[in-house]
């Protein structure tokens, strides 16, 4: 049986050469199950804003090869700081703000090749093969190995498969009459009160575009109080990936004025729901609800095969979906001595940080 190769890319310099870049987009054309979230453009402006911020991120990009397929997995070193037990965490890149961390799989793959892909790294990890580090944690994993160190995550991924339907009138008459009911009255009520429009940022759009967000991600957080974001991580997603034609920053506007707003993607014919806001005054006219069915109408209309609700299965999305993807979850730690301190260090910041959220409360589950 063929041997796996596996090279580990440990410098900035490496993964950010042009050369490698051209190589990276390769993989990611040839990969009928890549994501978004693994883009050069969307993945290298969450690398180079944490590195701006801190610095305490390193790169572990491993490509391993099989025979003739080829598996891109961009992991990071997380040198954590004190709040944090100054925990060394190998985690994939984008682990604290994208949904999906699955390898980029150029070539033919499938299920046995996948579990041996996963139970190699997991014996390169723990062997100290990428170097130093206290714990391991990979979330947001469509496609896991069979190791004893995966778990089911409680959340999973409602999703739309838009491929039956010739257009968007044929996919929203194939929704329940009552989604299409509220949809129709909320949009009346809110034309009743001025001139409804949606308005979709465009290439030529990008200082408007920057301007617009914050009231948006205002608006973000006093929905979701607990989401961190990282000072500046959205502007330069809107700068970079929407002349990328990969972000997808979108409005509902009444007599100008912008009432709801959706930060997302769409890449490769997927839709991905990311992060939706609307302004709390409006609340009882679903401006989210109807900014969410021109979400659908504009992705149909741009050659949109799936459309990817991300992590959560709230009611709202259930509405829409017609499917679920389960999510999975790898963690491993070291055994060494200073490690375990470390860990256990880490694991009462935890506990503690946990039941201080549980005084604010959860997140928001309807999309009103």
């Amino acid at each position: 049986m063929c041997a796996w190769k596996l090279d580990v890319y440990r410098s900035w310099d490496e993964v950010n050469d042009p050369s490698f870049i051209e190589t990276w987009n390769s993989w990611l054309g040839s990969a009928p199950d890549g994501h978004v979230f693994y883009h050069p453009v969307i993945l290298r402006t969450w690398t180079d804003k944490y590195w701006d911020l801190n610095g305490d991120i390193s790169p572990l990009y491993c490509v391993a090869r099989h025979g003739e397929t080829t598996f891109f997995l961009p992991l990071v070193l997380w040198r954590r700081n004190w709040k944090n037990a100054f925990i060394r965490m190998i985690v994939p890149a984008g682990f604290s703000d994208f949904d999906y961390h699955d390898p980029i799989v150029a070539g033919n793959g499938g299920p046995d090749l996948m579990d041996s892909f996963w139970s190699m790294i997991e014996s390169r990890i723990m062997a100290g093969d990428l170097g130093p580090f206290d714990e391991v944690c990979f979330t947001g994993i469509r496609f896991p190995g069979r190791q004893a160190s995966w778990l089911s995550e409680d959340e999973a991924c409602p999703f739309v498969d838009l491929t039956p339907y010739r257009n968007y009138e044929e996919f929203y008459l194939s929704r329940k009459k009552n989604l299409r009911s509220q949809v129709e009255k909320r949009r009346r009520q809110l034309s009743e009160k001025g001139s409804l429009t949606y308005h979709r940022y465009g290439a030529g759009e990008i200082d408007a575009a920057v301007a617009a967000l914050p009231a948006f991600l205002e608006s973000h957080s006093q929905r979701w109080p607990l989401a961190y974001k990282a000072p500046g991580l959205h502007a330069d997603i809107v700068r970079n990936g929407i002349p990328a034609g990969l972000v997808h920053f979108s409005e509902l506007r009444l007599d100008g004025k912008a009432v709801a707003w959706h930060l997302g993607y769409m890449d490769n014919g997927r839709f991905y729901y990311y992060m939706p806001a609307y302004l709390s005054e409006y609340h009882n006219f679903s401006p989210g609800k109807v900014l969410l069915a021109s979400l659908m109408q504009d992705s149909i209309e741009c050659g949109g095969r799936v459309f990817d609700f991300l992590r959560g299965v709230y009611r709202y999305k259930e509405e829409w979906a017609d499917g679920t993807l389960g999510l999975y979850t790898y963690q491993n730690r070291s055994g060494k001595v200073q490690s375990r301190v470390r860990q256990q260090a880490h694991q009462m910041l935890e506990q503690l940080k946990s039941r201080r959220s549980a005084v604010h409360g959860g997140e928001e589950t309807t999309a009103s």
